[in-house]
């Protein structure tokens, strides 16, 4: 049975282990000086509460040990509990900052529904983007890309990731069974034949996870519309015959 909590703590998230060992002190503590001098600390409820501000380091001075052996009690809190608690913050603040680089970066899962992805940051995806955001009816975004480094809109509520559109895990972070729809768009940094293929794999990948999902897709040479079709498009775009207005009417 002790075993079993032991694997089951060492388990648990470091900043959880850090957070349960400082409220056991706490409470050990607590409870010590309540023992040792119940006339100066008359509940357990005085012992917790001066071994909180005691570890906290702030010090009210309401509660003060006034025996040798209480004043020893203290000085081993203050050793063991404070630092406990200090790291505790530490790395709650750390944990903070990591999370929003890893947003930035474009490494976190997306959690929403009912979302719209894009595939693809060119000038034609900012477009739209940008549209979508100011038309009335907001839809969530999330955008996959694998040549940015980090979220090109941080300030645009888009949820970035960073990642090749063509692989599972990364289509699984954007949580893809519960999206809307989904629009591929053309690589510009490829000639013509390579961008339609990686979009077409793209939307193999896609539909091979959820094959009900509407996909709209771009395709810059004619002579790929019918392989696009096959491979589940939804709705195909001839890039050359329009514009990013028109493109946004699919969504």
């Amino acid at each position: 049975m002790h075993h079993s909590l032991y694997i089951f703590f060492l388990r648990l998230p470091p900043l959880l282990r850090i957070l349960l060992i400082a409220i056991t002190l706490i409470l050990l503590f607590g409870w010590i000086i309540h023992l040792i001098e119940p006339n100066n600390f008359t509940s357990l409820f005085d012992g917790i509460w001066w071994a909180i501000i005691t570890t906290s380091t702030i010090g009210y001075g309401d509660f003060v040990p006034k025996t040798f052996m209480g004043r020893l009690v203290g000085i081993v809190l203050i050793f063991i509990g404070a630092g406990f608690i200090s790291t505790y913050f530490i790395s709650l603040a750390t944990s903070a900052i990591s999370k929003q680089n890893h947003f930035v970066e474009g490494k976190l899962t997306f959690h929403g529904g009912g979302h719209i992805i894009i595939i693809g940051w060119n000038e034609r995806s900012r477009e739209i983007i940008e549209s979508i955001i100011n038309n009335v009816e907001y839809k969530n975004i999330v955008l996959i890309d694998e040549t940015l480094n980090e979220n090109p809109l941080p300030g645009k509520s888009v949820h970035f990731l960073q990642g090749r559109p063509s692989k599972d895990e990364v289509l699984l972070k954007a949580n893809l069974k519960s999206a809307k729809k989904i629009l591929i768009t053309a690589d510009q940094h490829k000639d013509e034949y390579q961008a339609d293929m990686n979009s077409i794999l793209a939307l193999l990948a896609i539909k091979g996870l959820c094959p009900e999902i509407t996909c709209v897709i771009e395709i810059l040479t004619s002579e790929q519309v019918e392989n696009a079709r096959r491979a589940g498009a939804n709705i195909i775009i001839e890039t050359n015959q329009i514009v990013s207005k028109n493109i946004l009417d699919k969504l």
